[in-house]
């Protein structure tokens, strides 16, 4: 090429970034609004909410759920819950994730890490059969009040 010219003077790549920049502008909107709803009706009905204090760099290390846990932003998420707690007067609760998904939570034994894909898993000390989603929410509230009481955990 005897003139190589810049990317710019190409009308339709100039085309293709503005329809690229509206795409990515109406997505950002979307969860923006979703998370904006979402977190007022958390709050709202909510008076005490325990989360973890996930570090999501960590979990983007998976290359199977990095894009997924890039694309539902968590940073935001816990911004706007942290925001409209202070304004409705509610407490926000953040908890070490350590081991919460390990540990039983009926005799608090650490059976080791477990890969994803065991969703289920039978405590070997007290043969108790959890589930490994609502037995981390367990351990998670459990961490959140040393006495577990004073709260009630939903689950559906």
């Amino acid at each position: 090429v005897l003139c190589p010219r810049s990317l710019e003077s190409f009308t339709n790549w100039q085309k293709a970034q503005k329809s690229k920049a509206k795409y990515q502008a109406k997505a950002a909107n979307q969860r923006r609004d979703y998370l904006h709803k979402l977190t007022t009706h958390l709050v709202k009905q909510y008076d005490v909410i325990i989360i973890e204090d996930l570090k999501t760099k960590n979990l983007q290390k998976n290359h199977h759920l990095a894009k997924s846990i890039a694309n539902a932003s968590w940073r935001m998420f816990r911004q706007m819950l942290e925001y409209k707690c202070e304004w409705y007067g509610k407490k926000l609760i953040a908890v070490d994730p350590k081991n919460t998904s390990r540990i039983c939570s009926k005799c608090g034994y650490n059976s080791g890490a477990k890969p994803l894909e065991i969703r289920e898993w039978t405590c070997s000390k007290c043969q108790t059969k959890h589930d490994r989603d609502i037995n981390a929410a367990v351990n998670i509230l459990h961490k959140a009040t040393p006495t577990g009481q004073g709260l009630a955990m939903v689950t559906s």
